[in-house]
């Protein structure tokens, strides 16, 4: 591990660099678990978004992640081959379809995200920082990204 630290030390990686290393360690660690339950890492997320709201659509999905309404409809054709999500139209609007989560997803869905807060709790605990601290910078630069993001899709269209 000294040698992984005084490797990163010389190069000065910026922000986007030190975060695709905490991704991509953080993806390494759960792949082992998604795999258990026969899901890959790129549906992990739909499944955790559904868990927290069962009243999601496919436009809802594809604004949460950021993703165009195509991947995320390949995603749900896959999940529901699976047996890991179902669709049903929803009455207020005939074209859209509520997704939720059957219960082998719900199981499949709470396991990798326990995993999940068992890495994070390992990384809170062992980095001497507050929680709530690190959580309120990330968000901001989370926010500030995305703003950003917004700005440039503006200027694109107006072109």
């Amino acid at each position: 591990m000294r040698e992984m630290e005084e490797k990163m030390n010389k190069h000065e990686f910026n922000l986007s660099g030190h975060l695709w290393g905490i991704n991509r360690s953080h993806k390494i660690y759960l792949k082992h678990f998604a795999d258990e339950v026969g899901v890959t890492l790129g549906q992990y997320p739909y499944l955790v978004a559904l868990s927290y709201d069962e009243n999601l659509n496919q436009d809802d999905i594809a604004k949460l992640f950021q993703i165009d309404k195509c991947g995320v409809s390949r995603a749900l054709k896959k999940l529901e081959a699976q047996g890991l999500i179902e669709r049903t139209p929803d009455p207020d609007n005939r074209r859209s379809n509520i997704i939720t989560l059957t219960e082998k997803g719900r199981k499949a869905g709470k396991y990798i995200k326990d995993k999940d807060d068992e890495w994070e709790e390992f990384i809170y605990e062992n980095i001497g920082i507050d929680k709530e601290i690190i959580q309120k910078y990330i968000r901001k630069i989370l926010f500030e990204s995305a703003e950003l993001v917004e700005q440039y899709k503006e200027d694109s269209c107006k072109k």
